[in-house]
């Protein structure tokens, strides 16, 4: 049963992770598994919807080439087939082509070789505008036309984008998840200013290379920009603006869906849309083009249509992979997203998309079903393993394909059913791994007192943390309950310990998520150091780090025990770092992974003397020295009982980039008055000190050295007096 466990909470986790890290492992490995799912689904029901606005594609095809001269044409004849269009009357013009380089001018390549005579030229110089083909093509392209340009990654851009669509600002965009390009190949300037619109062309494949999902908004720089499809539908629909749903998550704006008019197409986070192919090619009528140029009757297909310009002809047709077939004419993936677009609405929606909810379920569906397995199938003979097994992945599969045919959700599935395989093998070949099972034991019993990661490199490679005895640079930390007698003196033994067991066991997973390692419990004392078993470079850093967030874990228990009648706790915590001996030690009898040595017991006084002092945590040089990152206040320097050297000790702050001005200026105030007081200026130290005691007049440390100056100030002291206090006590 543990071992089910285990392999559920693995699969929790994989589902967490590519839930919050896009593009990790984890992702990418069930993305991978849940486009096969995808493409079996796609394949075997192909998305219907009801007959839409007539949509055509003008083909330049063989025949074209063949009559009207090879690609590509000029764009005199390109506008011709625009206003031919246009006469057909074609609702709206859209090009799957970029045109990023001018044409040339015959007239003004002819002038500018300065061969013609006075008259030739003069005479020439009165057609330049009429044998301008781009300016032609311009004037063609003022109502109803869409063209294209590219947005890219490629390092490098050319021509002219259209204004975007969507203006942002810094701080705002930002936040917004929508996938951002790099670089463009524009239009030429004459055409971003003539078209009546202009989307962009550009699909991004999945990672095998199958145009699955298709960009309906892109970012570049601070803008967004719509595709060809969409840009294409707005015009169609007469839609003034495009408007962007989106959710608050995390800090983040995630894209959920686009608005045109009533169309409401859905999206993923990323502005990426689920292309639900009609069919396979050739599923939308094509013309072509030469047809149109010639034609002196009226085309019936083309009255009131969305006329997509693309182009099969060999070596110039744009080719693509889709779950459904190989060889996709490109221009139809525009198409089929153009279809959707217009038909999808609030009351019939008809794009396929993941909708908000779906991690949620897909988690409670991975947890409910695991339990449930690793409840039940150990109790069951092998045969019967099998047809439970079998029917929940039958279940599971129905459900996603209800969930496909009849919502349109496109809800993952191999997650589930590798994990209902994963835990129903397990549990059959469970007497195979017996020897599996008990190092897992093993390493839960070492989780106990290291943290589970370095459990695993333990595991992994022995050689890294020796059990010999070894001298080594090591911060420990010392944490012990205050008033302790009095709280164990109001409880029953048994309340007691449950409270000691409910308090320990948070501030354990705090000492763990930051790579200490417990050495030992001792009645309401807990014991941890860094840089052992594994090394540990910033040591002195993670302890800290440790502490402070012992302290807010004692703080956020409060509450919690008051709830339950328990008495409040708070804790005192010392931190010290130097040399200490490390390794397996005690009789053979009972040994311990434990450390030991003067930084040691420096640690533990430390801990004793915060309650002196009046603060919460108390940290040694050697911890102050290896932690600059820290805003510290000087406590004092001292001797502690047993000892003859003197050492500073420090209270740590916060991390010095999370320090508010006025706390620098404090701590600044109450450092200066301790530089005045070691250097007998007791007048400076005191004027400081008052000062600081009327904003925070329960602060025992200043109370304390506005207690000593008056006595110093009389007293004789040697040339030597250094400031230091003794305490006799530990």
């Amino acid at each position: 049963m543990w071992m089910g466990l285990v392999i559920l909470g693995l699969f929790l986790v994989a589902e967490l992770v590519t839930l919050n890290k896009p593009g990790s492992l984890a992702d990418r490995v069930f993305q991978r598994m849940d486009t096969i799912v995808y493409d079996w689904r796609f394949g075997a029901f192909t998305p219907d919807r009801p007959q839409g606005p007539p949509i055509v594609i003008v083909d330049i095809d063989e025949e074209s080439l063949k009559q009207e001269g090879r690609w590509p044409w000029s764009r005199a004849r390109v506008a011709d087939l625009v206003d031919a269009l246009k006469k057909q009357g074609a609702a709206v013009i859209g090009f799957d082509v970029v045109f990023s380089e001018p044409e040339i001018n015959p007239a003004t390549r002819l002038l500018d070789t300065g061969r013609l005579s006075p008259s030739a030229s003069a005479e020439l110089s009165q057609l330049v505008e009429a044998m301008d083909a781009d300016a032609r093509f311009a004037g063609a392209m003022r109502e109803r036309t869409v063209i294209g340009y590219l947005l890219h990654n490629e390092g490098t851009h050319s021509g002219k984008l259209p204004p975007p669509f969507f203006p942002l600002d810094g701080k705002e965009g930002d936040r917004l998840t929508v996938n951002r390009m790099k670089d463009f190949t524009g239009m030429l300037p004459v055409f971003a200013s003539a078209a009546s619109g202009a989307g962009f062309i550009s699909t991004l494949p999945d990672g095998d290379g199958i145009i699955r999902r298709s960009p309906l908004v892109l970012r570049y720089e601070n803008g967004l920009y719509s595709s060809l499809a969409l840009e294409m539908a707005r015009q169609y629909l007469k839609a003034p603006f495009i408007q962007m749903q989106t959710v608050n998550s995390g800090g983040n704006l995630r894209l959920e869906s686009l608005t045109l008019g009533k169309s409401r197409v859905f999206t993923d986070e990323s502005g990426l849309a689920l292309i639900p192919y009609k069919g396979k090619s050739f599923s939308y009528p094509y013309l072509s083009a030469t047809k149109v140029l010639r034609s002196p009757e009226a085309i019936s297909s083309l009255k009131g249509a969305i006329v997509l310009v693309g182009t099969s002809a060999l070596g110039l047709s744009d080719l693509r992979t889709t779950p459904l077939e190989t060889g996709f004419p490109g221009v139809e993936v525009h198409a089929n997203l153009i279809d959707v677009i217009l038909q999808s609405t609030d009351a019939a929606n008809y794009s396929y998309y993941r909708p908000d909810w779906e991690p949620g379920l897909t988690f409670t569906l991975l947890l409910i079903s695991g339990l449930a397995f690793v409840l039940v199938l150990p109790r069951l003979e092998p045969g019967y393993m099998l047809v439970v097994s079998a029917g929940w992945l039958a279940v599971l599969t129905l459900g996603n394909l209800v969930f496909w045919k009849h919502f349109h959700y496109d809800t993952p599935l191999s997650i589930l059913m590798l994990s209902t395989i994963v835990i129903a093998i397990f549990n059959i070949s469970y007497g195979f791994l017996q020897a599996n099972i008990q190092k897992r034991e093993m390493k839960t019993l070492f989780g106990q007192y290291v943290p589970p990661a370095h459990v695993d490199q333990i595991l992994m490679n022995s050689q890294m943390a020796g059990m010999e005895g070894e001298s080594r640079h090591m911060t420990v930390l010392f944490s012990d309950i205050r008033s302790f007698t009095t709280i164990s003196e109001g409880l029953k033994a048994n309340r007691l310990k449950q409270l000691l067991n409910d308090f320990f066991t948070p501030i354990t997973g705090v000492i763990f998520a930051h790579n200490g390692t417990i050495d030992k419990y001792v009645g309401d004392m807990v014991m941890a150091f860094w840089n052992a078993p594994l090394p540990d470079e910033n040591h002195a850093e993670h302890a800290i780090e440790a502490a402070m967030a012992m302290q807010r874990t004692a703080d956020e228990l409060k509450p919690v025990f008051a709830a339950r009648n328990l008495p409040e706790i708070n804790i005192g915590i010392g931190v010290n770092t130097g040399f200490m001996n490390v390794g397996d030690m005690g009789s053979q009898y009972r040994r311990t992974y434990t450390v030991i040595g003067d930084a040691v017991n420096l640690g533990s006084r430390l801990e004793g003397l915060t309650k002196f002092y009046g603060v919460k945590l108390l940290v040694g040089e050697g911890t102050y020295d290896l932690a600059p990152m820290f805003l510290y206040r000087l406590v004092d320097k001292i001797i502690v009982k047993g000892k003859r050297e003197p050492v500073c000790v420090y209270e740590p702050v916060c991390r010095v980039e999370d320090a508010s001005d006025s706390r620098r200026s404090r701590i600044e105030s109450y450092n200066r008055a301790l530089d005045h007081y070691y250097s007998r200026e007791w007048d400076d130290a005191e004027k400081i000190l008052r000062e600081l005691h009327q904003g925070d007049p329960d602060r025992i440390l200043y109370k304390m050295y506005l207690e000593r100056i008056p006595q110093l100030r009389h007293a004789t002291l040697p040339d030597d007096w250094m400031g230091v206090f003794e305490h006799h006590s530990k």
